[in-house]
């Protein structure tokens, strides 16, 4: 192996004992080779560490670090980006599983293709389900024009996917880090949306990361109503005040954006019981300008008579 590896693979974990060794150990028995292992305890209260020495005892190619406190996961991600020394990074989550081929295939696209800077594939999902996302919540498979990509994630959400299925370049950390202040998968999408900018993106159209469904993990443990809606309005608020970060938008994106947003936003009011989340809905709807107050009107008004009988069926 070259001092320098081409992939970095970097695993945050904390309690993880159950699942730790299944995602070190699929990252061992990948066909290609070249890469380091990076992991970083987030000060696990169990035998987690204890675990992962044990493993790095094995593998020269394993780095294990422990933070001197809980920082939270993207504090860790975070660490772990600037750990790696790779041409490459590839996170996974210590619950979560690549295929042997994943990091081959992964490689293969970002060596071939220069203009790529964020290469994802499908996922099958293991635990609790055992579906397939496929070619159905991708926009098509292949190289896909990296502007048209963000676009269309400001309106559909995350669909590259978690970071346990994703590959991106080093060279691009210059566009920042994970933010802190969001939640769910809104904070893969903001990291998602700034690589879009910066070139295309590519979907492998075969399985090459598993994705492990059970009730610990973070996405369910930060389950609050109205939060992801919220943080994707912030969101593209964000995107448009910071052109130079993410690229630029027509006036008339950003109003087909948010528009799309605002009516995700009065669905979500409409489909829950009762007057109490209807409020906090047209609350979240008025509480920033930049959201654009009268269209949240015209929304709302058409979907008036269904808020006032509780129905959840709305108009767009």
């Amino acid at each position: 192996m070259a001092d320098r590896p081409r992939v970095s693979v970097c695993i945050p974990v904390y309690n993880r004992p159950d699942y730790i060794v299944e995602a070190v150990d699929s990252v061992l028995a990948q066909t290609f080779g070249d890469f380091e292992l990076i992991v970083v305890d987030n000060c696990s209260t169990d035998d987690t560490p204890a675990v992962i020495e044990r493993l790095a005892a094995g593998d020269n190619r394993i780095s294990f670090y422990k933070n001197d406190r809980n920082l939270g996961i993207c504090s860790s991600l975070n660490r772990l980006m600037l750990l790696a020394r790779g041409e490459y990074i590839k996170f996974l989550f210590s619950d979560d599983l690549l295929e042997p081929r994943c990091l081959e295939v992964f490689v293969e696209v970002l060596d071939s293709r220069p203009s790529v800077s964020l290469v994802t594939s499908f996922t099958r999902c293991v635990g609790a389900s055992s579906e397939t996302r496929g070619e159905s919540c991708f926009p098509g498979t292949g190289q896909l024009d990296g502007k048209t990509c963000q676009k269309d994630m400001m309106v559909n959400g995350c669909w590259p996917g978690s970071p346990s299925s994703i590959m991106f370049r080093r060279r691009d950390l210059h566009l920042g880090l994970f933010h802190h202040m969001w939640k769910y998968w809104v904070g893969d999408l903001d990291f998602w949306l700034r690589l879009a900018g910066a070139g295309n993106l590519y979907v492998v159209p075969e399985v090459l990361s598993c994705l492990r469904i059970h009730e610990k993990q973070e996405s369910s443990i930060h389950g609050v109503p109205f939060r992801l809606i919220t943080e994707r309005l912030m969101l593209a608020d964000m995107v448009f005040r910071f052109p130079h970060i993410y690229g630029r938008h027509t006036a008339a994106e950003q109003r087909t954006i948010r528009r799309h947003l605002l009516k995700r936003l009065v669905r979500e009011g409409l489909g829950r019981k009762g007057f109490g989340p209807k409020l906090k809905m047209i609350g979240i709807g008025l509480s920033n300008p930049s959201y654009g107050r009268l269209r949240f009107a015209s929304v709302l008004l058409l979907n008036l008579p269904r808020i006032l009988r509780g129905t959840s069926r709305w108009s767009p």
